[in-house]
């Protein structure tokens, strides 16, 4: 059932008690609302959006940028059904498994999960995501991997917008109640000891709050609104929701996009080529997990003039060729043209974080302050797999790529804009996955450590980064915490 707070709707959800009760409907709180209804229980799935993006929804992520420079807060992210699988691109690939290890090089490091306790999830993900068939091999331009780098691919959804597949399985559901334009304000306890009871609830133009109460508690609105959410709920705990020991924020991660230069390849390549480190090049450079991604610059159309005159053969010289590319003219062979970005995992650092402003939002919830913060490692490892990777390419005789100058320097805080060095979008960390709470905010289940009741969804809960897009490990994070929570019902 989908039903409306500005239409009618708080009549479904007042005086209800629901099983659970998920606010966010993205991809974390669709997957675990449709995974719990599944097993029988009942779900109030509240979206602080409209079915479409509107801009009093929208306003409500507007904030600040207090450390490197970031995307606008409302930009970076979406506040409507479906959530931010509205601009997902559909790039999909699980974490590897030496993400979920502990690392020397990054302090803090190591999930109180393995690889392994998801992968029995990777089935149900690929279905969810519509993923394309994966190749035999990847692709490999050096022909046998060196030893510093490894080839990889990565699977692509169409991409998935989450709310659209889903919307006429929720509306039809009997378990499942999705109340659009309701706005979770606070969470509220019997007593400040023990779990929580209800959610205070508002739509746009009503300002009494509407209480909704559930046995249990999910937190899914993405790795930045997740931190703000219970660092504003201290209304019955004055530091927040699972902030006893400071850490609800902290280690904000993001995956480090840096387009690293231009590249003229002596062979053409029909699709993007992805390496990563060895575990050797990890431990012998110091570096941390990474991505090349080397993207081939098609013509327009195969049927335009300029595709028609493409030789595949290709006897120009490569001196031509790269000599073209630098001077920016138009190569004789242009299928040989192409860029080279890294996606670098960001290392763990607890000044890297999510904090709140002094200005607040039309609810009263002070808005967020990002203050997105680097470290030495970060650098070394940009620049290390650069440096590596075009001394290869020329070492092999595969091609020859441009270097940005930023990155031949040793400034170890160089001022770079955006262009230089962004991040994906992929906001993680800041309720961080231990089994110590001295170490995290939630547990191995993503309960927060100090509410019996109360869960998290999404990225937030992520340990570590790794260099993957997030959204697949979202899913299958999802179906496990949905799983927990149905063998919660079932025992309690």
């Amino acid at each position: 059932m989908i039903v409306d707070l500005e239409d009618g709707g708080a009549a479904a959800l007042a005086g209800r008690s629901f099983d659970v009760l998920i606010a966010g409907a993205g991809p974390a709180g669709i997957t675990i609302a449709r995974r719990v209804a599944a097993k029988g229980a009942t779900v109030a799935l509240i979206e602080g959006g409209a079915i479409d993006l509107e801009s009093r929804s929208q306003d409500l992520y507007q904030g600040h940028i207090v450390g490197r420079p970031y995307f606008d807060l409302d930009v970076a992210r979406l506040r409507y059904y479906g959530g931010t699988s509205n601009h997902w691109g559909g790039w999909s690939r699980p974490l590897d498994r030496r993400d979920f290890e502990v690392n020397p090089l990054n302090p803090m490091s190591g999930w109180p999960i393995a690889r392994r306790d998801l992968d029995p999830y990777g089935a149900e993900t690929d279905s969810i995501l519509e993923l394309n068939e994966p190749p035999d091999a990847p692709l490999d331009v050096f022909e046998g991997a060196p030893t510093q780098f490894k080839p990889i691919f990565f699977r692509f959804s169409t991409p998935v917008r989450f709310g659209a597949k889903y919307q006429g399985e929720i509306a039809a559901s009997t378990k499942i109640t999705l109340a659009l334009n309701a706005n979770l304000v606070d969470l509220k306890f019997a007593d400040a000891g023990h779990g929580l009871t209800a959610a205070a609830v508002r739509a746009y133009t009503d300002p009494t709050p509407l209480s909704v109460r559930a046995r249990y508690f999910v937190i899914a609105f993405g790795g930045i609104e997740n931190a703000r959410f219970l660092l504003n709920a201290n209304t019955q705990r004055q530091v927040g929701l699972g902030n006893e020991n400071d850490l609800v924020g902290r280690y904000f991660l993001e995956h480090l996009h840096v387009p690293i230069g231009p590249m003229v390849l002596r062979k053409p390549t029909p699709n993007m080529l992805v390496y990563t480190p060895t575990r050797d090049m990890m431990a012998r450079d110091g570096v941390l997990n990474f991505g090349l991604r080397l993207t081939p610059i098609f013509p327009p159309s195969p049927d335009s003039d300029e595709a028609k005159k493409i030789d595949p053969a290709c006897d120009d010289p490569m001196t031509d060729l790269v000599a073209a590319e630098m001077a920016g003219s138009p190569l004789s062979c242009p299928n040989r043209a192409g860029e080279a970005m890294l996606v670098a995992e960001q290392a763990l650092n607890p000044q890297s974080r999510v904090l709140l402003a002094e200005d607040r939002d039309p609810f009263g919830l002070r808005r967020a302050a990002l203050k997105w913060e680097l470290s030495d490692i970060d650098f070394r490892t940009i620049r290390t797999a650069t440096v590596q990777l075009a001394s290869l390419m020329a070492a092999r005789d595969v091609g020859r790529m441009k270097v940005k100058d930023w990155l031949l320097s040793d400034d170890p805080n160089p001022a770079l804009t955006l262009d230089d060095l962004q991040g994906g979008n992929h906001h993680m960390g800041t309720t961080r996955m231990s089994d110590d709470p001295k170490a995290g905010v939630v547990d191995r289940n993503c309960r927060v450590h100090s509410v019996p009741n109360l869960y998290i969804g999404g990225s937030s809960v992520f340990a570590t980064a790794g260099h993957a897009n997030p959204t697949y490990t979202i899913v299958q994070l999802a179906l496990r915490l949905g799983d927990h929570l149905a063998g919660q019902l079932e025992a309690g």
